[in-house]
């Protein structure tokens, strides 16, 4: 017997359909399973099941982005060529060139890769050994233009094995030679600006527009309104705490006593960053004016070796204060977080680990603030650590790939619940395959671009996801837990905007689950299906998620809990829907813009952290804390192909408006209504852009895909 194509509870359907269902949900379980012993305590999906696969409108759309980045990392390869080629190059160097590159022709011409990575790997790594015969400085026109076919067929055979492959150790393969690779580090912050020529639109972060209150002698992405301004409206704005007296309103805030325990911060520092004697530290409490980022999940972790090259990781904390009162250099709104202090590692040393502050009112030797640049960029990197293993991809990604499997095994493709999930998983376990088996493996792009070892950063994912907790992770609790609630921190970009997109899809979900539940407890309780999805969620063998406080227990230790609650099935099911949409949305797009200029933002430290000791004296010294001009390519290569593809747009379920994606008429009147939700949401977010420091576009819901697509 066929099934309706209109979706029912499973209660509600006769012997007949239902015994179709348990058919159909029987040869899911074959497709859609766990493993276990990739993440260890991260249940991961087993494979990527057929229908779950990306379609060629989707890979369309990604080659289009793709076809943008090749040719700027093509054109970056060339000219960092011709830079050393066309230098003063010493005989043996010359020698290498001609022996590698009559090994690029023979290669080239017989060299046929397969889709397997590590072929692909190999092929690049081939390129290293190539730059063809030079008769003399002559030929160099014409042998670079053979290196360009060369690249260009590079990009042909990504085409095929995929486009991250591209992005792991091409540059140095093909440059290095012998590892005299000098001629990628970067001389001037310029090089850096340099590596977008071939991009239509450069990264926000050096297109903000000058205004009459910024510092005039620092670019934007250089002031303290701007570091402030990452907390609340960046690219990782999931680290903010406040400070407290007690943990009696806000359970994840920092206590002031453990803070200063670790970090002797004192009223005079923060009075003279202030510039008010009034203000102290208490008084700050009280007020809930003070704030920190304080990146505990780096201590232990360590860094890796890269081309020979070592790398710096560390623990930072950054504490900040929310102003209302008008300084020069901050916004003319109505509040900003304000930089005070950062010790760039958990325990104070005077001399290795020094409070830094912007006016060096801490005795840390750095009355020319170059120290203080480094360490607002150090905290941005443990930021972007963090934004890429947790609030990315561990807390996004992973969290729904688990999800995605639960809901495939226990809701048929009859139930209204999946059928309202289907837009919202689309890809996803795709997009995490390829993730797992391409980007996060050792030698991989994440090995590249973050400057962790993979066993590190597989410890921070781990770590991070046993102690993920369902509830507290919904967006009205997760702030007020955090103390930065709309009762406690005035202003908060991303929270302000997100909430109108939470509360949105809540009023939504409860609209379309009433159409089949009847806002009825007891038709939650009855639906079967409903309670084995529940049970694959809770269960340590399965899903195995935890702090789903809305359930009852059974005292079945087959079914240990239930749901019985309709309130607490639209919480849940609006949770998912929130994370696959906006939530990944606010991490994801806001990479390219906010995280691609190394100056400002990168994945990795290549110096170690400045102590009282050290000397620095021009800006040009700064550079040394960049990674090479290799790396900075990968990075904002790889990120702009993460914020250049979105597949649909939210609460739009099929790409022809005019076709329908739910076929039950009792739902259209309620899609329509959260499409115009939608719509308000948009302008209300644009009239709010107008009065802040920056434009924040990232929960903009023409911005915002359906799924964790990419």
């Amino acid at each position: 017997m066929s099934i309706s194509p209109l979706p029912s509870l499973p209660q509600h359907d006769n012997a007949e359909v239902k015994s179709t269902r348990e058919f159909q949900l029987s040869l899911a379980r074959t497709k859609y399973n766990y493993m276990t012993s990739y993440l260890e305590g991260v249940p991961l999906s087993a494979d990527v099941p057929v229908g779950e696969e990306f379609s060629l409108k989707y890979k369309e759309g990604v080659l289009l982005v793709f076809f943008q980045l090749a040719e700027n990392f093509k054109t970056n390869v060339i000219e960092l060529l011709e830079k050393e080629l066309n230098g003063d190059i010493d005989s043996d160097i010359f020698t290498d060139i001609e022996q590698s590159y009559i090994k690029l022709e023979k290669e080239m011409s017989v060299f046929h890769p397969d889709k397997d990575l590590k072929n692909l790997k190999n092929f690049m790594y081939s390129l290293s050994k190539l730059p063809t015969a030079l008769e003399d400085a002559q030929n160099i026109p014409k042998d670079l233009l053979k290196m360009m076919e060369g690249i260009e067929a590079v990009i042909k055979e990504v085409q095929e094995e995929g486009p991250t492959a591209l992005l792991k150790s091409t540059l140095y393969d093909l440059l290095n030679n012998d590892g005299k690779r000098d001629y990628l580090k970067a001389d001037s912050i310029t090089d850096y600006n340099d590596l977008y020529q071939s991009f239509e639109t450069p990264p926000l972060t050096v297109t903000i527009k000058n205004k009459p209150w910024m510092e005039s002698d620092k670019a934007p992405y250089q002031q303290d309104w701007f570091f402030g301004y990452l907390q609340t409206g960046g690219f990782n704005t999931t680290n903010l705490l406040a400070v407290r007296n007690d943990n009696k309103q806000a359970k994840n805030a920092m206590l002031l006593s453990n803070l200063l325990n670790k970090m002797p911060l004192t009223d005079a520092i923060l009075q003279s960053v202030l510039g008010d004697n009034k203000v102290t530290l208490q008084t700050a409490v009280e007020q809930k004016r003070l704030y920190i980022c304080d990146y505990t999940m780096l201590v232990g972790k360590k860094s890796n070796i890269l081309h020979g090259k070592q790398r710096y990781v560390t623990a930072p904390i950054a504490v900040f204060y929310w102003s209302k009162e008008r300084a020069a250099g901050y916004p003319e709104t109505d509040g900003y977080m304000r930089p005070i202090a950062i010790q760039l590692d958990q325990q104070y040393d005077a001399s290795k680990t020094p409070i830094f502050t912007p006016n060096d009112c801490s005795d840390a030797n750095d009355s020319n603030g170059l120290k203080w640049q480094i360490a607002k960029q150090t905290v941005n990197i443990c930021s972007a650590i963090q934004h890429e293993n947790v609030a990315h991809l561990g807390a996004c990604h992973l969290i729904l790939d688990t999800i995605i499997i639960a809901a495939n095994r226990e809701l048929s493709r009859q139930h209204p619940i999946l059928t309202l999930l289907i837009p919202h998983f689309r890809f996803t376990l795709n997009i995490n395959n390829d993730a797992l088996h391409n980007l996060i493996i050792p030698g991989g792009v994440t090995a590249c671009d973050v400057g962790l070892t993979p066993e590190s950063s597989f410890e921070m994912i781990a770590e991070a996801r046993q102690s993920w907790r369902w509830d507290e992770q919904s967006p009205e609790q997760l702030f007020k837990d955090r103390g930065v609630d709309t009762n406690s921190l005035p202003h908060f970009e991303f929270r302000d905007d997100t909430l109108l997109l939470w509360q949105a899809i809540k009023s939504f979900v409860r609209e379309y689950l009433t159409v089949y539940y009847e806002n009825d407890d007891k038709t939650v309780e009855q639906d079967t299906e409903l309670q084995g999805f529940i049970s694959a969620l809770v269960s340590p063998k399965l899903a195995g998620f935890k702090g789903l406080n809305g359930l009852t227990a059974t005292n079945n230790p087959e079914q240990p809990f239930k749901i019985d609650s309709f309130d607490y099935l639209v919480e849940l099911v609006s949770h998912i829907i929130y994370i696959a949409g906006p939530q990944h949305a606010s991490v994801n797009y806001a990479q390219y813009p906010l995280m691609s200029f190394a100056p400002s933002v990168t994945g990795c430290i290549y110096h170690q952290p400045p102590g009282k000791e050290t000397q620095l004296d021009t800006e040009e010294d700064l550079l040394s804390w960049c990674p090479p001009l290799d790396i900075a390519l990968y990075t904002l290569s790889f990120e702009y192909l993460l914020s250049g593809v979105q597949y649909d747009v939210f609460g739009k379920y099929n790409e022809d408006p005019r076709i329908a994606y739910f076929k039950d008429e009792k739902v259209t009147e309620v899609v329509s209504d959260f499409q115009c939700q939608l719509a308000g949401i948009e302008i209300e977010i644009c009239h709010r852009n107008k009065n802040r420091a920056m434009p924040y576009t990232f929960q903009l819901p023409s911005m915002i895909p359906n799924s964790t697509s990419i």
